[in-house]
């Protein structure tokens, strides 16, 4: 050990009253103290002198832009007005860490957060690793004068300008002191402007009046991105070197250390990165060297030595969390997180380590029947033998959404069983272009809301030439590619044309298509509208989630409510930390939901789904009315399957990840998504009463002609094109006798000639 062991260091602990942490930090610190802030060399005397000269010349500077009308300093004091304060009493005020939990809808605890449970984030105080070389490590290769300066480094940033002046606008090193990147660890905020960095010097100034240096460093080593979604050095010492941050020895200090500065490039777990983390271990040793906070001896030995690093395995100990669990406490954290001003990285501690009860919306019975779903192989490989040899295997998703709550009653992520935490869910983060199912929210809701059409409002499904930018192409094609001639309203969404989608999209507008799209909680008006959005072709396709949430609003009367998986955050003591506010807004008129969801019952009796079951029964075989849409892209990569009850709404994506290639569904599969639909929520509601969608007072029922849209007259009765169907009372749109058909006229009747007399 080198000398500087037994040295003061120099900090500026606060008083106890001003941060309860202080105290703690007091209690644990032990071992080695660090170098005094008098003992300084020569040629450190001589560089203070010369800072300290620097920093009379800024204040000098600031005393003449008052003296010219104070605009410099009056922006600076401005800019400095309007930094937030930061926030950080939830771990500065336990005194150890504790476990969280989460429960279900019933109260039932679904997981556990902290320890063994968590590995991704442990919190550790500080004096608890004060005996190793951590904070030596950090600061020798991130901020030298750490224990000297008020927040900001002039130095520093002066060295890191003319750094970037000698490199062509890059500097070898950055400006930023540890204060000010642990500013950026708790407010998430890392922009690069002017306004932006002064307000980030003050807080840094600000941190240092409320914080000793030690708790600063421990907010740091707790939040510091160590790669791999660890935060934090605990995190990364049990993952990367399979020990606690405490039995650190000097080079995995160094190699630590290291990590932050970029832990993607330095990632250990990768070959490449750990010969990238080891070389950067070298120069943090030898700048720990330089710096005298090493001597020579541990300096060689630490390069001479060999970094043992963790064999990566499944630890059976580890409980993996449900996709629905991992999704809802990513929303507590980012709710948090935006509530309280600061990073989701410090909401991420607070919530991992604070004791926090979150009670969410996951109704256990609902959630079984998906996960026993998505473990049955019949229902994503129809024919296992024509993909054994396929890179990858088909996929799905699912999500179920309360009706009468809008909140998510169960999730799945992926078929099989979920191996690790934080893997890929694609109910709420794989974007897939829905085909046809985006046509009842993007073109046919709409078009029936502004009263454009009624269901049976006549088209001609013909080709059409509707592309812009291929004005002489037929666009868009039918996916059977073929033509049906006239047909209602209804009859085009049952049998899914394209041809009258993209009419009604036209008829529509493209801008207030998506507007529509955007209340319903699928916001893609930053792509611009364009013809093929009609059919579901989109720049950024959607979550099932998203559509599972937009499919909801037709079920529950025309309101959108955004899911959430949440209801209500609890701490440690029973107060209430953070409450649900989903979004609420009315989307539809309840006439407007009615017909759409009638229509798309038809789709159900007499689509895919009626092979799989059709329309739904409950309690004692009762009827529950049911309603969806399938959805194929045209690649055929893609399938959905988005509907609703009167007590559920769902959507469920099947198709290929599609990581190392495009991967077509073979035909077999072609009706998976229908399936797992059908097969799971005919389970979801075999205990439930009979229900029929809410029909308001204003819907009538109108006899009409298939041919002409209108009042069916005899004519139409011979013609056999009479049909009754739904319209609103006193619309424009509802048929009346005064408006008949025109289309069929009644044969004009014969007088019989009289016989000639005789």
């Amino acid at each position: 050990m080198s000398n500087n062991k037994n040295m003061q260091r120099s900090t500026s602990p606060v008083n106890p009253e001003n941060s309860a942490l202080a105290d703690e930090l007091r209690r644990n610190l032990k071992g080695k103290p660090t170098t005094a802030g008098f003992n300084r060399s020569l040629p450190h005397e001589i560089f203070g002198f010369l800072g300290d000269i620097v920093k009379i010349f800024v204040v000098l500077l600031l005393c003449v832009s008052f003296a010219a009308g104070g605009f410099g300093a009056g922006m600076l004091l401005g800019y400095a007005s309007t930094a937030k304060p930061l926030s950080i009493g939830d771990l500065t005020t336990a005194d150890e860490t504790q476990t969280s939990f989460v429960y279900d809808s019933e109260g039932k605890v679904i997981s556990k957060l902290t320890g063994t449970e968590n590995v991704d984030r442990i919190y550790i105080p500080f004096g608890e690793v004060k005996d190793t070389y951590i904070d030596e490590a950090i600061t020798s290769i991130e901020d030298e004068r750490f224990y000297e300066h008020s927040g900001i480094d002039l130095r520093r940033i002066g060295s890191a300008v003319l750094s970037a002046l000698a490199n062509s606008g890059s500097a070898t090193h950055g400006g930023s002191t540890i204060t000010q990147q642990t500013v950026k660890l708790i407010s998430g905020q890392d922009e690069h402007s002017t306004s932006r960095k002064v307000q980030e010097w003050f807080s840094a100034m600000s941190l240092e009046q409320e914080l000793s240096k030690d708790e600063i460093m421990e907010l740091y080593v707790n939040l510091a991105p160590m790669g791999n979604n660890y935060v934090g050095i605990q995190a990364a010492a049990q993952n990367y070197f399979g020990k606690n941050a405490s039995e650190l020895n000097l080079s995995e200090c160094a190699l630590l250390a290291g990590l932050p500065k970029s832990p993607s490039y330095y990632n250990p777990m990768r070959e490449t990165g750990r010969r990238n983390a080891l070389r950067r271990m070298r120069i943090v040793l030898g700048k720990m060297y330089e710096l005298g906070k090493i001597n020579e001896e541990e300096y060689r030995a630490a390069l001479n030595s060999d970094v043992k690093f963790k064999v990566r395995q499944k630890d059976s100990s580890t409980k993996v969390n449900s996709y629905f669990a991992e999704y809802a406490i990513s929303e507590v954290i980012a709710d948090i997180a935006k509530a309280r001003g600061i990073s989701k990285s410090l909401a991420s501690s607070i919530v991992y380590n604070r004791g926090y009860h979150i009670y969410t919306t996951l109704e256990p019975q609902v959630q079984s029947i998906l996960d026993e779903a998505f473990q049955n192989k019949e229902l994503f490989q129809k024919k296992p033998s024509k993909i054994e040899n396929y890179p990858e295997k088909p996929n799905g998703s699912m999500v179920v959404v309360n009706v009468k709550t809008g909140a998510i009653a169960a999730m799945q992520g992926g078929f099989g069983e979920k191996t690790m935490n934080l893997s890929l869910n694609r109910a709420t983060s794989s974007h897939r272009n829905p085909g046809s199912s985006i046509k009842p929210l993007l073109d046919y809701g709409p078009a029936v809301e502004l009263g454009l059409v009624a269901p049976s409002t006549v088209f001609i499904d013909q080709k059409v030439y509707l592309d812009p930018q291929n004005p002489k192409k037929a666009w868009p094609k039918n996916y059977e590619n073929n033509y049906i001639g006239p047909l209602t309203v209804r009859q085009a969404l049952v049998k899914s044309r394209n041809t009258v989608a993209a009419m009604l999209w036209y008829e529509v507008g493209g801008d207030t298509a998506l507007w529509y799209l955007s209340q319903n909680g699928i916001d893609r008006t930053k792509e611009g509208s364009f013809p093929s959005q009609a059919v579901g072709g989109f720049t950024t396709g959607m979550t099932t989630l998203e559509m599972a949430g937009a499919y909801a609003t037709f079920a529950n009367g025309g309101t959108y409510v955004e899911p959430y998986a949440y209801t209500q955050v609890l701490d440690s003591d029973g107060n209430v930390i953070i409450l649900a506010d989903p979004t609420k807004h009315k989307v539809y008129s309840e006439e407007t939901c009615f017909l759409v969801s009638d229509m798309l019952m038809g789709v159900v009796t007499s689509g895919t789904p009626s092979k799989f079951g059709g329309q739904i029964k409950g309690q004692d075989g009762a009827k529950i009315s049911t309603a969806g849409k399938t959805g194929t892209t045209s690649d055929n990569n893609d399938k959905w399957f988005c509907g609703f009850t009167p007590y559920y709404a769902a959507a469920v994506w099947y198709g290929y990840d599609n990581r190392l290639r495009q991967t077509e569904i073979i035909k077999d599969d072609y009706r998976n998504a229908v399936h797992i639909w059908m097969y799971c929520m005919k389970k979801i509601h075999e205990n439930l009463p009979g229900a029929k969608f809410n029909k308001p007072e204003s819907i009538v029922q109108v006899s009409v002609c298939t041919e002409s849209g209108r009042y069916a007259t005899d004519a139409c009765k011979a013609a056999g094109t009479v049909v009754s169907d739904y319209f609103v009372s006193g619309s424009d749109l509802c048929p009346s006798s005064d408006k008949p058909c025109k289309t069929h006229k009644a044969e004009p009747s014969v007088t019989p000639t009289p016989a000639p007399e005789n």
